[in-house]
């Protein structure tokens, strides 16, 4: 666990398919499971990876919290455009099987994709103050978080921060969300 989880109160949601403990940070495991506690929907740091993060949009309580959403799905897009790109990102980003939830979980898992896809990211960020939000994107998504959706998430002056990776977390990214926590 990060040392800054010790100061700050984080709740972590993952991306598709993944687990919390794929991340360092507390979390929910909302791929394998509904029950959203209520201690952990009051954090100083909301952190929502890919489509992680449209679950922190649909069900976070505080407003006030800061916000770091991580190659967010800033664009609405049908169910098999998704699927299609995350096809794509499966085989040339790699995907180690032992991050992927098990495939029991996945039926629901895809449920729970499809509802939020849903979600218009732009519509539900606006309840939350600029300034508590951050979006990180890996310069080399092509998949998701892509240079338009780059150029939206500045046009409509939110924070954006881009490092060298792909749409899956990595070290550079936790980097730049360690950064963020500690302020």
């Amino acid at each position: 666990m990060n040392t800054e989880t010790k100061k700050n109160k984080i709740t972590l949601f993952p991306g598709g398919f993944q687990k919390v403990k794929n991340y360092g940070y507390p979390g929910l495991d909302i791929w394998t499971g509904d029950d959203f506690p209520d201690d952990l929907k009051y954090p100083d740091f909301f952190i929502g990876h890919s489509a992680g993060a449209s679950f922190v949009l649909r069900y976070a309580a505080k407003r006030t919290s800061q916000y770091i959403f991580v190659n967010p799905l800033v664009k609405r897009k049908g169910i098999f455009f998704l699927f299609s790109r995350w096809i794509k990102y499966a085989f040339q980003e790699g995907l180690p099987t032992e991050k992927f939830i098990p495939l029991k979980y996945w039926p629901g898992a895809l449920i729970k994709v499809i509802n939020l896809s849903r979600i218009d990211f732009l519509s539900a960020a606006k309840d939350i103050p600029k300034e508590n939000i951050t979006v990180i994107r890996g310069k080399n998504d092509n998949f998701f978080c892509d240079e338009e959706a780059a150029r939206i998430i500045q046009e409509n002056g939110i924070r954006l921060i881009e490092v060298a990776a792909g749409h899956d977390w990595n070290e550079n990214i936790e980097e730049a969300v360690a950064r963020i926590i500690r302020g």
